[in-house]
């Protein structure tokens, strides 16, 4: 399975930039990358057209920088050849007006995840860029 997942990243995935956005801030490449190691993990989800927001953390509280989460939690782990620890967390639509149209939380499994740390996010991830 870690070598069928490393092959698959590294043919769908060669060159991957992160410079050309689309109408989320993920790419095509990325948002293909996320379904595609979540996939056994959601429904018929899909990243595609969706404002990602990144957490890491013991206790699920760092916002990160895109780039640095996918290189630090998802491609350093398939260098390796180990699985990603991440999971996601689809906001509603209340919760999607809190956090300045963030449709989800991908973070790295923390230890505790509550609603307390939950909502805390949601705060910090308004303040990040004005609403629109």
């Amino acid at each position: 399975m870690i070598l069928t997942s490393t092959i698959l990243t590294n043919l769908v995935f060669q060159n991957i930039s992160f410079g050309q956005e689309i109408s989320s801030n993920l790419t095509v490449k990325e948002q293909r990358l996320l379904d595609s190691l979540l996939t056994n993990k959601k429904t018929d989800f899909s990243f595609k057209d969706k404002k990602v927001a990144f957490i890491s953390g013991h206790s699920g509280t760092d916002i990160n920088h895109k780039d640095y989460f996918l290189k630090t939690f998802i491609f350093d782990y398939l260098d390796k050849g180990i699985d990603p620890v991440i999971s996601y967390r689809v906001l509603n639509e209340q919760e999607r007006l809190t956090a300045n149209g963030y449709d989800i939380i991908v973070m790295q499994v923390p230890k505790i995840y509550t609603s307390r740390q939950h909502k805390a996010n949601l705060k910090k991830l308004a303040k990040l860029e004005p609403k629109k």
